[in-house]
């Protein structure tokens, strides 16, 4: 065979092998794959993933996880268990605590699909958000001073279950004050507070505050010496009607640490406690804490005090101590006004008067005021609305102080109760405890008359709905002095 004709032989062997080799195995998409054995065959796809194994690559199939939802409607194509995602968040529905990313989790959630919505409180199919009366309680939310919880009467508890908790903070003074709170509480069970393990209460103890809905605040101002739990069953009360309440211990006149050579500091340093310790809230309602947003920063705060808190309650409602009878006082030999004189000179310039107010107070309870011998024109400084409750045998303010000190409050003493056959630690239930009120007016009673009054007054104040409707409770044991609004 010539060569020329061996060469066209070989060549026409090669060219038939090839040709027979892509008739035998094509591969349209020339990755490489037959499309015999590719499982898209006309899309390059060398790697022929393939998520739930069927006949279909994941580049060509439709549904690659095999749960009957299209990939372009599946927000997990290759998650069998997972194919919607409401809030984007890369969370597939059937495993995301928070559906619609509303920062309320499901199981708190009564519309988990709707970012919009959490609540339903009164469970009558309408969220709160359109809802215009939460609680179902026949006021509208606007009206309604806790749209989220039912109306109750103020002669009885209130709706809420009463918690408490003691802590600390530094003062910017550069101490510490220890703080006791009281509030409505998340859990409606537990151990009841013993205060300082020596005094049993009826606030369930170290509980979580609720704050669903915005609270109004008081503070209780004890007297010397005490201690912040002083009247602990008025500030319990209070938390079961929804307010929060702050009593601070004011260092030298505690129980604990009461120093008579200390009253003068004592007396011009209250207030500062006082205010204080509302900072403070405002800094926990500010913060990521059990109090986020528990108040409204602007509403302020009422005050409440006994015997000397009464004093500091007036200090901070807009009372005056005028220097003119702090150096009287002193003249006739009272040491309190010479320390006073002293102590407030180191800081500061002894003008005509002393003030040390606080523009947020909107009320004022005072019960067995005492004046703290410094106090006397300066009352008539007061300048919000104020009640008075106070004992007609009281010993330690006696009536005559007290009727001056209501004389002085003028139009901003709203009322005056005096209770019969009473002492000054009527307010006191630990002060009875340990002196003993033998032959007087029993604090349960006395309890229970100041909290029912103390409710009425704050809510008239507020304006909170039906409040109108109530009159300070009559009864044998009290003798309310109307005549002294005139």
């Amino acid at each position: 065979m010539h060569k020329s004709d061996l060469v066209s032989l070989i060549t026409l062997i090669l060219l038939s092998n090839i040709l027979v080799g892509c008739i035998a195995e094509p591969d349209l998409d020339s990755d490489g794959i037959s499309d015999n054995n590719d499982n898209c065959r006309e899309i390059f796809n060398s790697e022929q993933l393939n998520y739930d194994n069927d006949e279909f690559g994941d580049l060509c199939d439709e549904d690659d996880d095999n749960d009957l939802i299209l990939d372009a409607d599946d927000s997990h194509p290759f998650d069998i268990t997972e194919s919607s995602d409401l809030d984007g968040d890369g969370i597939g529905d059937n495993s995301d605590e928070d559906i619609d990313g509303d920062g309320t989790d499901n199981s708190y959630d009564a519309y988990p699909l709707d970012s919009t919505e959490q609540r339903d409180t009164d469970l009558d199919g309408i969220p709160n958000g359109i809802d215009n009366d939460d609680d179902d309680d026949g006021i509208n939310d606007p009206d309604d001073q806790f749209d989220l919880t039912p109306y109750s009467s103020l002669l009885d508890k209130g709706p809420f279950v009463a918690g408490t908790k003691d802590l600390t903070f530094v003062s910017p003074r550069g101490y510490e004050i220890t703080l006791q709170i009281w509030f409505p509480s998340i859990e409606e069970s537990g151990s009841r507070v013993i205060y300082n393990n020596v005094f049993p209460g009826l606030a369930l103890d170290d509980t979580t505050p609720d704050c669903s809905e915005p609270r109004p605040v008081s503070i209780y101002s004890h007297g010397f010496p005490s201690i912040r739990w002083g009247s602990a069953f008025l500030m319990e009360h209070l938390a079961t009607h929804g307010f929060i309440s702050i009593a601070p211990d004011h260092r030298y006149g505690t129980l604990l640490d009461a120093n008579p050579d200390k009253l003068a500091e004592l007396l011009l340093s209250m207030p500062l406690d006082i205010m204080e310790s509302f900072d403070w809230l405002l800094d926990q309602s500010n913060s990521n804490g059990e109090l986020n947003n528990c108040i409204v920063p602007g509403d302020g705060y009422s005050m409440i005090g006994h015997s000397t808190g009464g004093y500091a309650s007036m200090m901070v409602s807009g009372a005056e101590i005028m220097t003119a009878d702090l150096e009287s006082g002193c003249a006739d030999g009272n040491l309190i006004s010479c320390n006073a004189i002293d102590f407030w000179s180191l800081n500061h310039d002894l003008n005509d008067t002393i003030q040390i107010s606080d523009e947020r107070v909107w009320a004022s309870i005072l019960l067995s005021p005492w004046n703290g011998t410094i106090l006397n024109q300066g009352i008539s400084s007061v300048s919000v609305p104020t009640l008075i409750l106070t004992g007609d045998i009281d010993d330690t303010t006696v009536i005559s102080e007290v009727t001056n000190t209501s004389v002085r409050l003028g139009s901003n003493l709203v009322n005056l109760g005096i209770f019969n056959n009473s002492g000054h630690y009527a307010f006191s239930p630990i002060a009875c405890a340990a002196r003993g009120c033998d032959g007087l007016l029993d604090v349960g009673i006395s309890a229970d008359l100041a909290n029912v009054s103390a409710i009425i007054f704050l809510a008239q104040i507020l304006d909170w709905p039906n409040s109108d409707e109530y009159q300070y409770p009559l009864s044998e044991h009290i003798t309310w002095r109307y005549s002294m609004m005139e």
